[in-house]
């Protein structure tokens, strides 16, 4: 009976210890832009031209469709959340009027 409550209390006393460690993850979100495909997207191109450098944007605004929103987040395990929005401004027939957000584009010249 004895080596069946030491065994019983080693089993809870490892349980408890392995409760303290708490394992936490990296946590990335939305789209991840770098500037080299930042630099690839400049103004005059059409939706289709954009959509296939840097993807499908994170957002889509039903008010405003001549505007997307490509937005990252990364939460590393043990610090602060970094987040970087790009925004596309489009006119009326799908022609990128200009980029603005945490990330610029390199101006063409």
């Amino acid at each position: 009976m004895r080596t069946f409550s030491l065994l019983a209390s080693s089993v809870f006393l490892c349980l408890g210890l392995g409760a303290c460690s708490i394992y936490r993850v990296d946590v990335q979100q939305g789209n991840v832009i770098g500037q080299k495909e930042l630099d690839q997207v400049h103004k005059g191109m059409d939706q289709a031209e954009v959509r296939a450098i840097l993807g499908s944007p994170l957002l889509d605004n039903p008010w405003q469709k001549d505007e997307w929103v490509y937005s990252y987040s990364n939460k590393p395990a043990y610090s602060g959340t970094t987040v970087r929005n790009i925004i596309l401004h489009f006119n009326h027939d799908g022609t990128l009027q200009s980029i603005s957000g945490d990330v610029q584009a390199l101006p063409k010249g």
